[in-house]
């Protein structure tokens, strides 16, 4: 099962958590979920001003590709009128010293809207991650290879699903965000 099949497997109040070694990735598997679900059912949900400023600046940059409606970014909770959410943003309130982990936790346990929500690997204590593991359905941690050729990666996925899920395999993504398995 290759990651492409596994993202098409998500179903509605499914959550799905990736962690993530740099902006390759986030960029690339935003761009896959964006195209396997439509952009039109796609919002982005942001923990902070400083992810949205981040999230508009990748915008801007790859507007030349991008379709001109990119989803629309939410920053409240309440707010969200999307069934599929990609949630951005999370690892900024180191830098900013908040750690409320609330909206977070009321996005994943919507059980109507499905969720990819990234993280930057490394960001958290370990503790923290195993608490933020155990309230997703899917775990897609994305580590970058020892010597990396290109931009290759390897990933491990496990799912709390029916049937369930345990998966690893070799990702490549190329100069333009698509990925290959």
């Amino acid at each position: 099962m290759d990651i492409e099949t596994i993202v098409s497997s998500v179903k509605e109040g499914e959550n799905v958590l990736i962690l993530y070694p740099d902006n390759d990735v986030f960029l690339a598997m935003s761009k896959l979920i964006a195209e396997k679900f439509t952009r039109e059912k796609i919002g982005w949900f942001v923990f902070n001003e400083l992810g949205k400023k981040r999230l508009e600046k990748f915008f801007r940059i790859f507007s030349v590709i991008a379709p001109k409606d990119v989803g629309k970014v939410f920053t409240s909770y309440d707010d969200i009128d999307r069934e599929i959410i990609i949630s951005y943003g999370y690892h900024f309130q180191s830098l900013l010293g908040v750690h409320s982990t609330e909206a977070l936790i009321r996005l994943v346990l919507d059980d109507n809207i499905k969720t990819f929500n990234f993280i930057y690997r490394d960001m958290l204590e370990i503790k923290e991650i195993i608490a933020l593991k155990d309230l997703f359905d899917y775990v897609i941690d994305v580590r970058e290879k020892e010597a990396p050729l290109g931009k290759e990666f390897f990933y491990t996925a496990k799912a709390y699903v029916y049937p369930s899920l345990d998966v690893s395999g070799a990702i490549k993504i190329t100069e333009r965000y698509d990925i290959y398995s």
